[in-house]
């Protein structure tokens, strides 16, 4: 039997392509899942709550843990991105990706934590490679990614005799530039030889032609308007 099975589990960003595949996997396993999304779904398990409020946060958790009757596992999975250019002030945008990407899981987390201590539960943090990897346009996504993983750290730290937290740090797309994040830690310098390759190379290549966002890089590296 799988050890996920009759497993309370509550999923943010439920609504989104990974947040449905994680719960179809989930009940698959044999866990009980509700989940909460910005748009909810009255058909489903799919409750609405914005995550960046901390009343919302709260009363999502709360009527999905009743419906739940308690909780075991809070995944935040919930998350957006954008391109950003790292040396303009940031905007509006750049201030979305981190209120939704970070202080939204801190809030889900907040709502939770009491229940999660009640059932020694976990918190599960959907992160990212770009945690330890910055990418060019990704800085906001990459501070945001980054953010969380000290929170989970710090929640870790504080919280973690009574409950589990786990961060992971899926990438896009296999390639070797995300090959290169295993020594991200430990190799920085390094890192940024390859990626600095790999962006001159995409530069190079007109990957960045056509986008108003990019015009800056190509500027940058002698590719003019594109």
């Amino acid at each position: 039997m799988s050890a996920l099975a009759g497993r309370r589990v509550l999923v943010t960003g439920a609504s989104g392509a990974f947040g449905q595949a994680v719960s179809t996997e989930l009940r698959n396993r044999g866990a009980m899942v509700a989940g909460l999304d910005l748009v909810g779904d009255p058909g489903s398990d799919v409750i609405a709550s914005d995550l960046t409020s901390a009343e919302e946060a709260r009363d999502g958790v709360a009527e999905a843990v009743g419906r739940l009757g308690g909780l075991d596992v809070l995944m935040n999975n919930a998350g957006v991105g954008g391109p950003i250019d790292s040396g303009h002030a940031p905007g509006p945008e750049a201030r979305r990706i981190v209120e939704v990407n970070l202080f939204g899981a801190w809030n889900a987390t907040a709502a939770a934590l009491d229940t999660l201590l009640q059932s020694r539960g976990r918190v599960v943090f959907v992160g990212s490679r770009m945690a330890f990897l910055g990418l060019p346009l990704g800085a906001a996504y990459a501070v945001s990614k980054r953010a969380v993983t000290a929170y989970a750290d710090c929640l870790r730290a504080e919280y973690g005799t009574h409950i589990s937290v786990t961060c992971v740090h899926p990438a896009m797309v296999r390639t070797p530039i995300h090959d290169a994040t295993t020594a991200a830690r430990h190799a920085p310098r390094l890192v940024d030889r390859v990626v600095a390759r790999q962006v001159r190379r995409r530069v190079a290549s007109g990957a960045f032609d056509g986008a108003e966002i990019a015009a800056g890089l190509r500027e940058r590296h002698g590719r003019g308007a594109g």
